[in-house]
């Protein structure tokens, strides 16, 4: 009755058709342009043209046409409604560099302008996006915000990206910000289900690289990105969003004729840079053998000619890919959509590697009532693999460069056409591992929303939103049973547990399920001419639920490649959670003659991973803005005419790690298991603590944003200081206890920097601008109480990783070179260096001991070795245009992060690497390797580089016959890297999105130089 009540009333009113077209300064048609009748709903979008068509129920009166978007000033218009039932109004913005105007969303309620927010949010546009390249809209991401460190962990064709706002939040959980699609949340952890070490060091998932999710995601489907830093900017989101918000907003349609969109992007990938090889044409010791160790036997000096091999050649190779897309969209009337779909296939530059991806979409507006507006959003993706063992695992291709010497011929095979094994420890022969084993992983996901907008009276809109995220990811892994046997000493075990004797199988599944409910209330308030009020309350709900299940087994007859065929069953996993994140908020906006703005919120956090007493916080906000440049002084100081904008701007936020820790970690759990034939159980190793409660995040952040000259010079500065109080660690505690370790709240850690971000227009013409961007980020984290001395962290990598007392989070931490008072390294009588010993007071302090000869004597003792955590990272990027032609060039820097360069130091044990040679030809002491051989600050490499992360040369031909728009591009991605790294890239992290685990380099794929060629066209 209320729907047919407010349909007879909306009669009255004459349905008025509004047209026009939006061009910028330099006459260009301005696309995806908004345009809204102010204090109504009603609006729309321009099309690539700038042409638009509103349709709206005015009676007689004058109205306020608003026209804004992303890189426009905001510009309003009175429009005098009459009789009449068709208007043309046509509108030139000025375009901007502060982008002070630009509207954002920090909720699922209505947007607010920069102007009017006390933090900073940045934008990352459409274009911007898809300049690079890639098909992974998180590498797509890099270096275009501030405050963001994202790192390329891997260069396998669906790689992992790891991202990190202002630092580390947590040391326990994930430190990754709070992905949301169009206000559904969305998952971007790493599930291996492709068992890629079954048998090393007794584990049964090894490497933690894998696929993030978001590589799901098809770029040419989003509109923007938006990041928001700082606790404070995340308040509507609650604890979710301790680390930090990327919110994605995918394309829609608007009113008037289909437009179809479509581009293909065909991409030639290969391998950077290659390592340098031994190409010493004689080893040390006999002939190569299985089983003979040479270089780390000083005592052999008797030398064998050998060829030497560039295992190289054979493991990476030049592949290719292809990313075709295309899309409808329009509408009419009450009705608008957009829809796509998409195929992207990659091959990796490891051989016998590839990523497919089939992605749907289907986004639909639909008006039920002047007052109530449906929007529904739908994400298809299909998406299957070949894989090869990656970092942290023996048997990664890449790792045959560092643990087989290099004067084998692994492509030799026996009599009966069979690989052999090579190497001095008998490791699987490369070949082996490219050619037969079979790694294969798909997943089916589907992220759909469905969210109600409501205004049932004058100023007040009611948004309600569900999202759901589900997806499922099978893997089969399959070890064909070889003639050959490996050293089984090195692979955990005795000959049992040896794969290649009878072969290996496993099959693994992970299922994701993941909604969220959030409703919103804005009312909004002009209380007299100068002040306004905006007053917003709120409730949302996440619930959660995964289930993942491993099967492996071995013995395998010939051609059986599943588990149920094994003749062995071996321990699997069957793990399950389920847990609930709740909220509600309320939040107050005050807004002075749009120059001074205020905002209070109140959060009331809780999660059922915690115990009843201390899952329910509250956590408060507090942030304001004032433009100076907008008031009346300022227009008398008789500097506006070159001096545009002055903002000052201050936040203050809580927030909680509500999911710091797994669901039942606060309870004793229980594993069952065989004991004499009978059913028995066994605890974990950690006791139960009922009454940890969450991570308590506080944030300050003070900034100020500057325009000059007709905002063509603009400044931003962000100043932050956050503080994480009741870390959750892992304590140990006395064995008496029955157990060896407690959860706890124990200690702080704090992250402190700036931001900087420099937007300049040098040059701009009718003909030709040039458009500069610089962003700088500097960020120090530290521990400050965690219980104890020292955490160590064990990994495949054999990184020495710790925390320390007022230290980085994750330095590398091991032993070091014994140096005299001047610096010089202490060497023993052969000429080799030594370690440095005496007694270790504390983990950073020591005294070392000298014997007679001079040389260090005791335990070999400790120190600080590396610190993965970059001083600075910064990005350069220069846009050229002169007429239709475009020039994009992007350089990224990281400055002063170290790796711990794991392969290095085998490489040159196993006489394959550059030091190696040396020594083969007597040009360093014999034995050198073996002495320096277990002094870990050997390992710790420069992680320091400038990389050409993108460069692009586009040609727009505009409208070509049946297109409406045509441009080509060429490009490339990850070029050029001016480093002093000695292995492939310095970028690069064989643990993952490991939070504490950072710049570990083991068996890693490096990622590609990618050059592309593209084609968009709009008909």
């Amino acid at each position: 009755m209320l729907l047919f009540t407010v349909g007879l009333s909306a009669l009255s009113f004459a349905q008025v058709h509004i047209t026009g077209k939006v061009t910028g300064q330099s006459g260009t048609a301005a696309e995806s342009l908004n345009v809204t009748v102010k204090g109504t709903k009603f609006g729309t979008v321009t099309d690539q043209t700038g042409t638009y068509k509103l349709t709206a129920p005015l009676k007689p009166g004058k109205y306020q046409l608003i026209f804004s978007g992303l890189g426009f000033q905001t510009q309003e218009t009175t429009l005098s409604v009459t009789s009449a039932t068709d208007y043309i109004v046509d509108m030139q913005l000025g375009e901007i560099v502060s982008k002070l105007d630009e509207v954002v969303v920090t909720g699922n309620s209505a947007g607010t302008t920069r102007k009017q927010l006390g933090s900073y949010i940045s934008t990352v546009k459409a274009e911007e996006l898809t300049k690079g390249s890639t098909g992974n809209v998180l590498a797509a991401l890099q270096g275009k915000t501030a405050g963001a460190q994202i790192t390329q962990n891997s260069g396998d064709p669906a790689g992992g990206i790891s991202v990190k706002l202002r630092g580390i939040s947590t040391i326990s959980g994930s430190t990754e910000p709070l992905y949301i699609i169009d206000g559904v949340i969305v998952d971007n952890s790493t599930t291996r289900v492709t068992n890629a070490d079954p048998s090393y060091a007794g584990t049964n998932t090894v490497g933690t690289i894998g696929q993030n999710r978001l590589v799901d995601i098809n770029p040419n489907d989003i509109e923007r990105v938006e990041v928001l830093n700082g606790a404070a900017a995340a308040a509507i989101y609650g604890s979710r969003a301790n680390a930090g918000v990327i919110q994605i907003f995918t394309k829609k349609g608007s009113t008037g004729a289909p437009l179809v969109s479509f581009s293909t992007n065909e991409s030639f990938n290969a391998l950077r840079s290659k390592l340098a090889v031994n190409e010493a044409p004689l080893k040390f010791g006999g002939l190569p053998s299985v089983q003979t160790q040479t270089i780390l036997t000083p005592s052999i000096t008797n030398t064998t000619p050998v060829q030497r091999y560039d295992y190289q050649d054979y493991i990476f190779r030049h592949s290719m890919g292809s990313d075709n897309s295309i899309s409808v969209s329009g509408g009419k009337d009450k009705t608008k959509y957009y829809t796509s779909a998409s195929f992207l296939y990659n091959e990796g530059i490891i051989k016998n590697t590839d990523f497919n991806r089939f992605s749907f979409r289907l986004n639909l507006e639909q008006e039920l009532a002047s007052w109530a507006t449906l929007n529904l959003t739908t994400n298809y993706i299909n998406s299957f693999s070949d894989e090869k063992p990656d970092g942290n695992s023996f048997y990664s291709p890449t790792n045959a460069v560092t643990i087989i010497g290099n004067y084998y011929n692994i492509t030799q095979r026996d009599a009966l056409g069979n690989i052999q094994a090579v190497g001095e420890r008998g490791r699987v022969n490369p070949v082996s591992v490219i050619e037969d084993f079979k790694q294969k992983q798909q997943t089916s996901r589907i992220i759909t929303g469905a969210g109600l907008k409501l205004i049932p009276i004058k100023n007040l809109t009611i948004d309600l939103h569900t999202g759901i995220d589900n997806y499922n990811q099978s893997g089969t892994f399959f070890i064909p049973p070889y003639a050959y046997n490996v050293n089984t000493a090195y692979y955990g075990g005795g000959p049992t547990l040896n794969p290649t004797l009878n072969g290996y199988a496993s099959a693994a599944s992970y299922n994701f399920f993941q909604i969220n409910h959030d409703i919103n209330a804005t009312y909004n308030w002009n209380i007299n001419r100068k002040l306004t009020s905006v007053t917003q309350v709120g409730y949302s709900l996440e619930y959660q639920k995964t289930a993942y299940v491993l099967e492996q087994g071995r013995g395998l007859a010939p051609f059986v490649q599943t588990v149920s065929g094994a003749s062995t069953v071996i321990p699997g996993n069957d793990d399950r959670s389920e847990f609930s994140v709740w909220g509600e908020f309320i939040q107050q906006n005050f807004k002075y003659r749009n120059q001074f703005f205020v905002t209070g919120a109140l959060r009331f956090d809780g999660s059922s991973v915690f115990g009843p007493s201390e899952r329910n916080q509250v956590y408060k906000k507090l942030s304001g803005s004032y433009v100076l440049s907008g008031t009346d002084y300022w227009s008398n100081l008789g500097v506006s005419n070159w001096w545009n904008l002055f903002k000052l701007r201050a936040a203050y936020g809580e927030s909680g790690n509500l999911t710091g820790i797994s669901a039942y970690s606060r309870f004793n759990n229980y594993g069952s298991s065989s004991f004499l034939g009978t059913t028995s159980f066994q605890t974990s190793t950690q006791l139960a603590n009922t009454n940890v409660k969450p991570e308590r995040q506080n944030e300050v952040e003070v900034g100020t944003d500057l325009g000059f000259m007709n905002n063509r010079i603009g400044v931003s500065f962000n100043y932050y200081f956050k503080k994480v109080n009741d870390l959750l660690i892992s304590r140990s505690i006395a064995p008496t206890n029955g157990f060896s370790s407690l959860l706890d709240n124990v200690g702080s850690l704090q992250n402190s920097g700036y931001e900087v971000v420099l937007n300049l227009l040098p040059v701009k013409t009718k003909t030709f601008n040039w458009d500069m961007t610089l962003i700088y980020n500097h960020n120090q984290n530290k521990a400050l109480n965690i219980g104890q001395s020292i955490i160590l962290y064990a990994n495949n990598g054999g990184a020495p990783v710790a925390i320390l007392q007022n230290q980085p989070i994750g330095v590398f931490y091991g032993t070091f070179f014994a140096t005299d008072a001047n610096g010089n390294q202490l060497k023993n009588a052969a000429g080799i260096p030594v370690t440095e010993s005496g007694i270790q007071n504390s983990p950073l302090s020591y005294t070392p001991q000298r014997n007679s000869a001079g040389l260090p004597t005791g335990t070999a003792l400790n120190k600080i070795i590396g610190d993965p955590n970059p001083k600075y990272t910064a990005t350069f990027t220069n846009d050229f245009t002169y007429k239709k032609l475009n020039l994009h060039v992007q350089l990224d820097a990281v400055e002063g992060g170290n790796v711990f360069n794991a392969d290095f130091r085998t490489r040159q044990g196993v006489d394959n690497g550059t030091v190696a040679q040396q020594e083969d030809l007597g040009q360093i002491p014999r034995g050198y390797i073996a002495g320096v051989y277990g002094i870990q600050q050997w390992r710790v490499d420069n992680g320091s580089f400038i990389k050409l992360r993108e460069l692009s040369l586009s040609y727009n031909l505009g409208a070509v016959k049946y297109f409406k728009n045509l441009s080509v591009t060429a490009g490339g991605r990850n070029l050029i890297s001016w480093d002093h790294y000695k292995g492939y890239d310095p970028e690069v992290n064989a643990a993952g999105q490991s939070t504490v685990l950072r710049g570990i380099d083991f068996g890693s794929v490096p990622a590609p130089r990618t050059f592309s060629v593209g084609i968009r066209a709009k008909f």
